[in-house]
This record gives structure tokens, C-alpha cells and sequence, in this order.
């Protein structure tokens, strides 16, 4: 009897504590609250003292922490992460949301368009991304995803590949430059969707110029191990017509850094049924339509997918078979809109490929061709209303202020 009056009275202890805890912490709260909900950069350092001792005390619910801290970031983004670095059990989720890209990550070229205004929070999100660098190690450590946790789905990563990828790019770029290839490959065994964002972001992390043999060797077989994954996955079933364009969206703004990696993906990519190349054919027709490739890149481009591509769907080779019928006219349309290449011998090829085409199929060529070039040039220099903010043609290049943000 007496043990159990000592065990209701402990209940009883441990609950009005609690309740008095509830209380205390409200009380604080709304003591803070007119401080917590400014704005402006007049007020971060007292908003940056009084959250990041609501944190450290556990009064604050992680989902309001986190939401206070990102509010803070646009005022002060070290002071953000500071906050953020402090707050347990926070949802990733909402750092993925306040994550954007700047036009240079997403288009890999920048111009003086309305799509690449300098963005005020872009040193916001540079802090999330070395935030998440610094808290994986420590997470895998302790046997937690911690960020890992915004890979374990693997639509949400095929949905947000370009996101995802500029996240972790620190990370993973971080351990291939210090040459930790076992904490790489742990990071992709978490998941497929953690395989899938390191293969795109190693594939451009060529870095091992000025290596021993030896390591050279070990450096082409990681880049192979990822380019043969990458390519079997892009153009597989679990990657469907919509998740290859987003994919192929990331390659085309880094395709230079790939170093040739995407390649033959690509053009075989572009040679399947139309049901499984359409969505991504017209991504990359877009985005050439309206110069928003490096100039670099996009002759890369043209020179080592879209000219063999159609050299290899004209010939009698034994894999012309595989090659679905509206491969060439695709081919055909992406070459109209880019710029025929200069040098002697790719433009010896590209003309008697041309030429080739236009002897075997000249309805085909007048309509894939010659007309696209021509809607192409007048589409540029009169662009639709819906395109005149996202179009490079002819926009100036910007400095170097403008591709980190700064006003």
C-alpha cells in the first residue's frame, strides 16, 4: 500500500513539473516573441542572442526553431547557422524547402536576365549546404541520417535531383579531394537516391590532374564505377520519362566539368523510344532554344553527342536498329538551333552529315532542320512574353558579384 502512494505521488511530482515547465517555458516565450518575430538587419545580433539561448534550452520546439533561424539567415546567414547548429532532432526538410540554387548552379552560365537577379539569400543557402557538410560526419558517427534523411526517398530525390545535388556537393567534393573513397561509397550504399546524387555530383569532380599514376588509376576507376551506375540507371525503368529530364537538366549546366562522362549516356538516351527521350529532348530544346548553356558547354555538346548521335543514326552500322525512328529528326532540331562549329574537321563532318540527310530524306530535313533554324532565329530576337525573362540570347554576361548575390 505504502509503495503505492509513493509511486502516485511521484506521478503526481513528475506531472506538475511538467506542467509547471509548460508554463515557465510559455512565460518565456511571450517575453521573447516581440523580439523573435522582428525583421531587419538592425535587429539579427539581439534575435541571434535570445534564439540561440531558446535552442541551447530546449524551449523552443525545433520545427519554430528552425523557422526563426531561417527568417534570421536573411539578415545574417552565419548567424543562422550558428542557431541551426544548435538545434536537435530539426527537420531537413525545411532547410531542402529555404535551399535555392543561384542562375550559375542551375543554368551554369549567368546573364543579365530577370531569372539571374542577384537572389538577397544566397548566402543563406551556401550556409545550409556547409551546414549539411558539417553535420554528416557527426550524424554517421552517432548512427544517425541526419541529412542522409532527405535521401532515403527516392522520388523526392529524382524530383529535386539539382537541389539535392548542390547540397551535398560539399561533402562529397570535400571527400573525394581528401581521396576518402570508402566514406563516399558508405554515403551511397544509405540509398539509391544518395547513390544517384553522388554519381551526378562526382561525376564532375575531376580534380586529380597533377597525380601519381597510381592514383590516377584509382581516380578513373571511381569516375567509371559512377558513369557506368549513372548511365544504367538514367536509362533504366526506375527513372522515368519525367525523372531523365530533371536528371538531364542537372548534366547540361555542368556539362563541361564532366569532362565527357555524360557522353555516350546521353546520346543513347536520345536514341530510345520517344515515350522514354521526349520530356528530356525538349528540356535540353529549351534550354539551347534560349542560350541558356555555357558557350562552352553547348559546343561540347554539339560536338560530342548531337553530331555522332546523328552521324551513328544515318549510318548502316549494326546498332542503327536499336535507334528509334525520331531519333534523327531530334537530333536534326538540336542541331538547328546551335551554332555550326568552326573548326575545320567537325564542321567538315557536320556539313556531310547534313548533307547526307537532306539526300536521304528531304522532306525530313527541310522540316528538322532548315524550318526549326529559321522559327529559332525569330523566336530569339522576338521572344514570347512568357520567355523574355528566361531567355540568355544576346543578355550581357554579368560579374562576378551577381553570381554570388551581392548587390
Amino acid at each position: 500500500m505504502s509503495q503505492h502512494q509513493a509511486d502516485s505521488a511521484q506521478k503526481l511530482a513528475e506531472i506538475k513539473a511538467a506542467n509547471d515547465w509548460r508554463i515557465e517555458r510559455a512565460e518565456i516565450l511571450s517575453k521573447n516573441l516581440s523580439i523573435l518575430s522582428s525583421r531587419g538587419t538592425e535587429s539579427a545580433d539581439q534575435r541571434y542572442g535570445v534564439l540561440l539561448s531558446l535552442t541551447r534550452g530546449s524551449i523552443l520546439d525545433p520545427e519554430l526553431a528552425v523557422s526563426y533561424a531561417l527568417e534570421l539567415g536573411k539578415d545574417n546567414a552565419s548567424y543562422m547557422r550558428s542557431v541551426l547548429s544548435s538545434t536537435v532532432n530539426k527537420n531537413y526538410t525545411q532547410l531542402l524547402h529555404a535551399f535555392g540554387l543561384d542562375c550559375m548552379q542551375r543554368y551554369g552560365v549567368v546573364r543579365q536576365v530577370d531569372v539571374c537577379r542577384p537572389d538577397k539569400n544566397a548566402q543563406r543557402s551556401v550556409e545550409i549546404s556547409q551546414l549539411f557538410s558539417d553535420e554528416l560526419g557527426a550524424a554517421q558517427q552517432q548512427g544517425q541520417p541526419g541529412p542522409m534523411s532527405l535521401l532515403a526517398d527516392e522520388n523526392q530525390v529524382q524530383n529535386t535531383p539539382a537541389k539535392l545535388a548542390w547540397l551535398f556537393e560539399p561533402y562529397l567534393t570535400d571527400l573525394y579531394e581528401r581521396r576518402q573513397i570508402a566514406d563516399i561509397e558508405r554515403f551511397e550504399k544509405a540509398s539509391v537516391g544518395a547513390r544517384l546524387v553522388s554519381s551526378l555530383v562526382l561525376a564532375t569532380a575531376h580534380t586529380g590532374e597533377f597525380v601519381t599514376t597510381e592514383e590516377a588509376a584509382m581516380l578513373k576507376n571511381v569516375h567509371q564505377e559512377r558513369r557506368k551506375w549513372l548511365a544504367e540507371y538514367l536509362l533504366g525503368r526506375a527513372c522515368d520519362a519525367e525523372c531523365k529530364s530533371r536528371i538531364v537538366d542537372v548534366m547540361l549546366s555542368v556539362y563541361g566539368d564532366s569532362q565527357g562522362d555524360y557522353d555516350d549516356t546521353v546520346r543513347k538516351l536520345i536514341f530510345r523510344p520517344h515515350g522514354e527521350s521526349g520530356p528530356s529532348v525538349a528540356r535540353i530544346h529549351q534550354r539551347l532554344l534560349w542560350c541558356q548553356v555555357d558557350p562552352e558547354d553547348e559546343a561540347l555538346f554539339r560536338n560530342e553527342v548531337l553530331i555522332p548521335a546523328l552521324v551513328e543514326a544515318l549510318g548502316d552500322g549494326p546498332t542503327v536498329k536499336q535507334i528509334a525512328p525520331t531519333a534523327i529528326d531530334d537530333l536534326a532540331a538540336l542541331l538547328a538551333i546551335v551554332p555550326p562549329p568552326d573548326e575545320p574537321v567537325t564542321k567538315a563532318l557536320f556539313d556531310a552529315t547534313l548533307d547526307k540527310l537532306r539526300k536521304l530524306a528531304p522532306d525530313r530535313y527541310q522540316k528538322s532542320y532548315v524550318n526549326r533554324r529559321i522559327v529559332a532565329l525569330r523566336e530569339r530576337k522576338s521572344p514570347p512574353p512568357a520567355m523574355k525573362k528566361l531567355s540568355f540570347c544576346n543578355a550581357a554576361e554579368v560579374g562576378e558579384d551577381a553570381i554570388h548575390g551581392e548587390e
